[in-house]
């Protein structure tokens, strides 16, 4: 049997595909994150304090509300820009560690091209569990921040 040749729709769009990858990491900035012109990028707010974070994190539990989730959201931040977000999603994804801080951290990841998140504060809208905690430990999260006053968390801990 012989090998399965591509269409020349499938060549051009799988073309496409590649040149459209070279310019996302084109534009990516010095520390990683991609401008605006990404196709998902995240609307940043006018301020970058943490009143104004953590009400992003409160954003994302609405979402999570009103997507039939736990009432749960989180935030990861660099240097003043949010680099991943997330309502919990453990209910809609029938996955158990989808929780809302761990979905942030995998969407920072997954947008900044690396698992080191160092220099990075997770917002949530409330205390990490011990999951969470350990994964923006692995992660190199500097500092967590949660719930409606801001109260600061520290850095993240292994085993409380």
């Amino acid at each position: 049997m012989g090998a399965i040749m591509d269409k020349p729709a499938d060549v051009k769009r799988r073309k496409l595909m590649l040149g459209l990858a070279g310019v996302v990491t084109l534009v990516a900035g010095r520390d990683g994150i991609a401008s605006e012109t990404q196709a998902d990028s995240i609307e940043q707010p006018e301020r970058s304090d943490d009143a104004t974070f953590i009400a992003r994190a409160f954003g994302m539990q609405r979402r999570a509300i009103d997507s039939g989730d736990q009432a749960y959201g989180a935030v990861v931040v660099r240097n003043g820009r949010i680099v991943g977000q997330s309502p919990s999603r453990v209910v809609i994804n029938r996955d158990p560690t989808a929780h809302a801080e761990m979905e942030a951290i995998r969407d920072a990841a997954r947008r900044l091209g690396s698992r080191d998140l160092s220099r990075c504060t997770l917002y949530s809208s409330s205390p990490a569990c011990p999951m969470c905690e350990a994964a923006a430990y692995w992660a190199g999260i500097e500092r967590m921040v949660y719930g409606k006053n801001a109260s600061e968390g520290g850095g993240p801990r292994l085993c409380g």
